[in-house]
């Protein structure tokens, strides 16, 4: 049992834990293991370990996944209801509850500026050719 009272649950190597346009059901917090983050195209965004908190963003911002999230090794990860995650932002001075939302629309923004160069680089690659 995790501080917010999460499930620990398994996945191997390689299992998609979730897609992008996925709901943002849950917030993963892994125990043990190695997560990737992927852009729509495969760029890889994040690589993330032990203690590590994901799938946070579209919650906070209010929409559906933006990511791909994928064990890059077998995991265990905390999967914590977003009732729980609400119950702490409720409870949280309403300046840390607006940095939590600036910060997760920065991060969304950065991950779409990533993905638009890195499609433009291969585009660029692919003319030299």
């Amino acid at each position: 049992m995790s501080y917010f009272g999460g499930s620990l649950t398994n996945y191997n190597k390689g299992d998609i834990i979730y897609s992008i346009d996925d709901k943002s059901e849950f917030v993963y917090l892994i125990h043990s293991g190695q997560v990737g983050i992927y852009s729509r195209h495969g760029l890889e965004l994040g690589s993330l370990r032990d203690g590590e908190i994901f799938g946070e963003v579209g919650r906070v911002i209010g929409t559906l996944r933006t990511v791909n999230a994928k064990a890059k090794t077998d995991c265990k990860l905390f999967l914590i209801e977003w009732a729980k995650i609400n119950e702490k932002l409720e409870q949280a001075d309403p300046v840390l509850s607006a940095i939590i939302r600036g910060l997760a629309n920065r991060i969304g923004d950065a991950n779409a500026l990533a993905e638009k160069h890195w499609q433009e680089l291969s585009l660029y690659k692919s003319l030299e050719k």
